[in-house]
């Protein structure tokens, strides 16, 4: 066998590889599509229930959404901000919150505002916080998220952990961490402030959902 022949078989055997490896992944794609994004949607569901009880509304939590800009909340598309009405009215509105100011990365938040303006709610859905940082921001862990319930926040006053002049307790020897979600809620109690009129009404709830299209904060 010449060197030629040599470099043509063993090209063809790299091709039948990369095919095969190719062909594998694909099909493992496929098969763990739709449990992770079923996981996903339970952890999330799971996330809103937390922030508002079952027996303070009476619609699809999950399902009702309003598109709005995401470029509001750290992402660099639109998003689906979840909506809870009871009688027919907006109660509250959890958006999802992308903060890039985490210590070790992305802390992805749920921040439910009710029509008052008071927070009904945070949540973190995920975070790669460093063990014992991360730890505050799990509700099992600690009680600091719940800091916020009940909050409400005038658009120019100053938001922040007690380190920076704010009334939010920093963690232990941290202040990155905590600053980075505390910053989040504030900016998304300042979209609701600007918003607010826009984000009740029902009719351009009923519009979103017919066309998809974001119609808040453009």
């Amino acid at each position: 066998m010449n060197m030629q022949q040599s470099l043509k078989i063993n090209a063809l055997g790299i091709g039948c590889f990369a095919a095969i490896t190719a062909a594998l992944i694909a099909v493992t794609f496929v098969l763990t599509k739709t449990p992770i994004e079923e996981n996903v949607r339970r952890q999330k569901t799971a996330k809103l229930y937390e922030i508002i009880p079952t027996d303070k509304f009476d619609n699809d939590l999950f399902n009702d959404t309003i598109a709005i800009d995401g470029t509001e909340f750290g992402y660099s598309h639109n998003i689906k901000a979840h909506v809870a009405s009871a009688d027919g009215r907006i109660t509250t509105i959890i958006f999802p919150v992308l903060s890039s100011q985490g210590y070790s990365g992305d802390i992805s938040l749920l921040v439910g505002i009710n029509a008052d303006t008071s927070i009904a709610g945070v949540r973190v859905i995920s975070h790669t916080e460093t063990p014992g940082l991360g730890d505050k921001l799990e509700l099992k862990k600690s009680p600091w998220l719940r800091s916020f319930d009940g909050l409400k926040k005038t658009p120019m006053q100053p938001w922040a952990v007690k380190k920076d002049g704010g009334q939010f307790d920093q963690f232990t020897g941290a202040t990155i961490t905590p600053r980075a979600v505390v910053n989040a809620v504030g900016k998304s109690l300042d979209y609701f402030h600007k918003y607010r009129q826009r984000l009740l009404d029902t009719s351009v709830l009923s519009a979103d959902k017919n066309t998809g299209e974001a119609t808040h904060g453009n």
